[in-house]
């Protein structure tokens, strides 16, 4: 049986990947971890990117899949090249030996939680840390004080503000940052709305795809891609099965709620969506009835 890998992002590599290898059918979600973020590092193209800064603003992070039959070392290295940085800025959890990447990592506990909320085995991130120093056009090193980094912003050459601008306005609007607030208060660079998964299309219900309508009252739902199987309710005389288009968690409602379908990780809940392993998220499932409710 395969791992289960998620790879954290909160900046660009959302909504450019590039050659970054992940599932595309799953897309980005926007339930991942909460951890500090600030625009608080000085790119090569003089942008100011996204990182992890002790004691900034705590967002919810975005997430995806790694793609299923990679190891989480493929992973790592893929991330790393698309990140064009050292193997030692890429962090990574693996649950089944219980290591952390770095050691000294300060946000070990929303990591595991997190990753055991939605039952994912190993978790990779970019680790890059603040930078605040850039080369100015006589190779000179400049040193920027992180209390003037709107004013760094501001004396960008035309060339270098525009690349700036582009990434702080594409960056989700969920990142609602201290330094944020102040750059659309101080230079209008107001978000801007990307569709950060333009690889996603909604699952067309085949006649060879289960639903909840083909499933008998309760059973055994099997994967046949990774073997994982659980106890599913489709419907009984009080209540109905749903299940989580984000976590893959299942349900069971009471057909009198009036309350909105929404699952405790935020995802939402649909009864009429071709159902899918609640661990690596293919549809290659089988039913077989237990017990009528």
């Amino acid at each position: 049986m395969f791992e289960l890998t998620g790879i954290l992002a909160w900046g660009s590599l959302i909504w450019e990947p590039k050659n970054l290898k992940f599932h595309k059918d799953f897309g980005w979600q926007k339930q991942g971890p909460t951890l500090p973020i600030e625009f608080a590092r000085i790119s090569k193209d003089g942008r100011l990117t996204l990182v992890i800064s002790e004691n900034e603003t705590p967002v919810k992070t975005h997430y995806t899949l790694a793609i299923y039959d990679t190891t989480i070392k493929d992973v790592i290295d893929n991330l790393k090249a698309r990140e064009g940085c050292k193997i030692t800025d890429i962090g990574f959890y693996t649950s089944q030996n219980n290591v952390f990447y770095p050691e000294d990592f300060l946000y070990k506990e929303e990591i595991i939680n997190w990753a055991k909320k939605f039952n994912i085995d190993n978790v990779v991130w970019t680790n890059l840390p603040e930078k605040w120093e850039y080369k100015n056009e006589n190779n000179q090193t400049v040193l920027v004080n992180p209390n003037e980094r709107i004013e760094y912003l501001k004396n960008l050459s035309p060339d270098k503000k525009e690349l700036a601008e582009e990434y702080i306005r594409k960056a989700p609007v969920e990142t609602k940052t201290k330094y944020r607030n102040l750059i659309e208060q101080e230079l209008n660079w107001t978000p801007v709305i990307v569709d950060i998964n333009p690889y996603f299309k909604e699952k067309i219900e085949l006649e060879n795809k289960l639903t909840f309508s083909k499933m008998t009252a309760t059973g055994e739902l099997t994967c046949l891609a990774c073997k994982h199987s659980e106890i599913v309710s489709s419907y009984s005389r009080f209540c109905e099965g749903y299940q989580c288009q984000s976590c893959g968690k299942f349900h069971s409602l009471d057909r009198n709620n009036t309350e909105p379908a929404i699952c405790d990780c935020e995802g939402k809940l649909e009864r009429n969506k071709t159902v899918f392993c609640s661990k690596c998220k293919s549809d290659n499932v089988q039913f077989k009835m237990k017990y009528l409710g």
